[in-house]
């Protein structure tokens, strides 16, 4: 019994941080996720709270889109009376609820591989014309986010703990998990959005006004042919098939 008692609570402090872990994970996806629609802002709008009320509270709780206080994880989110001294308040896992979210929230990661090279150096040939009339390169050359979120486990008698990654005191753990997703896919909603960033690229796209210049010239009958150079500089045909798909 000296051995098997506690060991019976030790596996119960184990699943609890197993089943906390896997939160924290799910937690750590929907971040990255939310990040893909407002990356600017940061992952998740007033974060800490939405985060909380979705993940760390009580699971059975309503979701709603007005403020509520759903309560507590039964699992490992009610704190413990300090004067209770039973085998399952000394084995208790309890998260600070006051900060059981610390977003963190990284633009541009990735190392130097060829591809991000790659991929850098066309960003850099589109940003060089972009803004000219038609031309809207508007990418990013890194478009990959990493958002993570680390809750901070409260210290019991059986987990000790100097963790200053979720907490500046070191008197709780820290269970962290980050997500990376590609936010900027380099892919296009429309075909006159396809032309525009194409453009972006074309070198011969900033000589467009001076062709339209010389097209008026071909008003005279001996210079008719010069009328084709209306929007020849620059041009993109988005109607071009491949041989096989022609009619």
């Amino acid at each position: 019994m000296v051995v098997m008692v506690p060991a019976g609570f030790g596996l119960v402090m184990i699943g609890k941080l197993i089943d906390l872990k896997q939160t924290s994970e799910q937690a750590g996806r929907y971040a990255a996720w939310e990040a893909t629609v407002q990356p600017a802002a940061g992952p998740v709008a007033g974060g800490k709270s939405v985060i909380r009320a979705r993940f760390f509270s009580e699971p059975s709780a309503a979701l709603s889109s007005t403020p509520v206080n759903p309560g507590s994880n039964r699992l490992w989110g009610a704190a413990v009376a300090a004067e209770d001294r039973s085998w399952s308040a000394r084995t208790a896992v309890t998260i600070d609820e006051a900060t059981a979210v610390a977003l963190a929230q990284e633009q541009g990661v990735g190392g130097s591989s060829v591809a991000m090279r790659v991929g850098q150096s066309a960003g850099a040939a589109g940003k060089v014309l972009d803004g000219l009339r038609g031309n809207s390169w508007g990418l990013s050359t890194n478009g990959l986010i990493r958002a993570g979120v680390g809750v901070q486990v409260q210290a019991n008698e059986w987990l000790a703990s100097a963790d200053t990654r979720c907490s500046a005191t070191g008197s709780s753990g820290c269970l962290s998990s980050a997500s990376v997703i590609l936010v900027d896919g380099w892919s296009a909603s429309s075909d006159d959005q396809a032309r525009r960033r194409v453009r972006s690229l074309m070198p011969a796209s900033a000589l467009e006004p001076l062709g339209d210049v010389v097209a008026n010239v071909g008003h005279i009958p001996m210079m008719k042919e010069l009328r084709h150079l209306k929007d020849a500089f620059g041009h993109v045909d988005m109607q071009v098939l491949p041989e096989y798909a022609r009619p």
